[in-house]
């Protein structure tokens, strides 16, 4: 819808800076790019914000959006800033030990 799309736009445009609404569509809408299938929430942000986003588990709903924590809901928030991208670790944590302290023990 024209509204919609305004809203998208606005939401673009802003780049997250104003408040926007939510932009409810239809979940089971059919979302590909190329020959891959995304979730369409998942879609615009690869689109709009996160040209390298490669799965839904890298991002989480924003509690400002209207369809945060609902499980299976018939329309889904597309707007591409009420989600946030989870951050990934550089290197893997250090190895843990279960006695710290048997590193500083003379040999």
């Amino acid at each position: 819808k024209e509204r919609q799309l305004e809203g998208l736009l606005h939401a673009v445009e802003s780049r997250g800076g104003a408040r926007t609404p939510c932009l409810l569509l239809p979940a089971k809408a059919d979302s590909r790019l190329g020959q891959h299938w995304y979730p369409l929430p998942v879609l615009l942000c690869k689109v709009f914000r996160w040209p390298d986003l490669r799965h839904c588990s890298e991002v989480k709903r924003l509690c400002c959006c209207e369809s945060y924590g609902k499980a299976h809901p018939e329309l889904v928030c597309c707007n591409p800033h009420h989600l946030s991208r989870l951050c990934e670790l550089e290197s893997p944590p250090p190895p843990y030990s279960r006695y710290p302290m048997d590193f500083l023990k003379p040999t």
